[in-house]
């Protein structure tokens, strides 16, 4: 028997396979959260002023292909990417220049959604949050404080802020219908 799906048919289907890609991405930023808090516990080795204490770039990087993004490291910083479906999920994570290793750490993030839509919001939302909260990572109450004004600026129009020793800013860009949070170190 051969079954013809209607167009109909075929956006519920589509709609069903974007949901359950979102749902698999939750599940794969809380276990990178866990990867990169673990990392925290074993490193407690401090990198100065310009990067993200106690965790090494590697991990993250790690954290992310494990959960389907492809990565390449281009020497100054490694950029990694996954789509799903139309929509794509982008992160630059840069390499600190004023430290010893300096490979070993992160001084400055860029994540970007591209082409988001209503299924998504709340995926780019998490997606966004994990990389805002790493340097607050074992600061339940600074955590509360970014994912809070993150998701302001995600519903709004964007701003900056700042958050003990780190800046954030949300930007959308019309043009390419995508918005990008920037997060580094504030001197």
């Amino acid at each position: 028997m051969t079954v013809e799906l209607t167009r109909s048919g075929r956006g519920s289907r589509r709609m069903v396979v974007v949901a359950v890609g979102l749902v698999v991405f939750l599940i794969a930023g809380a276990g990178a959260y866990a990867v990169a808090r673990i990392d925290r516990e074993q490193d407690t080795k401090y990198c100065g002023h310009d990067c993200v204490p106690g965790l090494s770039i590697g991990t993250v990087v790690e954290a992310l292909q494990g959960q389907g993004h492809t990565c390449a490291d281009k020497r100054l910083f490694w950029s990694c990417e996954l789509r799903i479906g139309r929509v794509r999920f982008e992160a630059d994570l840069f390499r600190a220049g004023n430290v010893t290793d300096f490979y070993e750490y992160i001084s400055k993030v860029e994540a970007r959604i591209i082409n988001p839509d209503s299924t998504t919001a709340a995926a780019g939302l998490d997606y966004m949050s994990w990389f805002a909260m790493l340097p607050h990572r074992d600061d339940p109450s600074t955590v509360k404080k970014v994912g809070g004004w993150l998701a302001e600026q995600i519903a709004g129009d964007g701003d900056i802020t700042y958050v003990l020793d780190w800046e954030y800013t949300v930007e959308r860009n019309a043009n390419t219908r995508s918005i990008e949070l920037t997060m580094k170190r504030r001197h």
